[in-house]
């Protein structure tokens, strides 16, 4: 099966990160959330271990670039077992040490579901878009050629007293995904 033979997915930046909606029918987030509805069964080779972070993602969490500051969850990710997206989510070693965020599986409604049982629910996203070719890398993983495009999302989840608790990086093929956004516009802005 190629890329190219499952309809584009819709990525609702507005209600995808609603608790409700991470962890309806028992999934492990979001994009399990979003698969299920469509039939789909998300499929994920996952990696979870200490590292350290890019200088960005550093600079952003307020961790140290040079040290194994992060739990780094690296997730190359299937439906129908075409791949559809790589995912990268980087959180403070401070937060994420010894709790679930640490393990492969980390249960229900995913990291966002953990940090808010932690006490670091996220009031707050932010996130930046560029769409870029691939790497050489996310090519052969994402079933690419080089005049394709990614989308490339920094994803940043900050807490109500604005302190950033997770960088997720997804990498997404433009052809495979729609992506929605709304929000409120503020009253009189006509």
């Amino acid at each position: 099966m190629s890329v190219h033979e499952l309809p584009p997915l819709v990525r609702n930046a507005a209600i995808r990160h609603s608790k409700e909606h991470r962890e309806r029918g028992g999934v492990r987030g979001a994009l399990a959330s979003e698969l299920a509805e469509l039939g789909y069964k998300l499929q994920s080779d996952n990696t979870v271990a200490p590292g350290k972070p890019p200088a960005d993602v550093a600079a952003v969490l307020g961790v140290d670039p040079d040290e194994q500051s992060v739990v780094v969850r690296a997730r190359y990710m299937r439906a129908e077992g075409v791949p559809i997206q790589i995912a990268t989510s980087y959180i403070p070693l401070s937060i994420a040490e010894g709790t679930p965020i640490a393990e492969v599986d980390p249960g229900v409604g995913g990291i966002s579901s953990r940090l808010a049982e932690l006490g670091h629910g996220q009031a707050r996203i932010t996130e930046r878009i560029r769409v870029r070719p691939p790497t050489p890398a996310e090519a052969a993983f994402l079933r690419m050629t080089e005049d394709q495009r990614v989308y490339y999302i920094v994803h940043t989840g900050w807490t109500g007293d604005d302190r950033p608790v997770k960088v997720n990086i997804y990498v997404a093929p433009t052809h495979q995904w729609d992506l929605v956004y709304e929000y409120p516009v503020e009253p009189g802005a006509e």
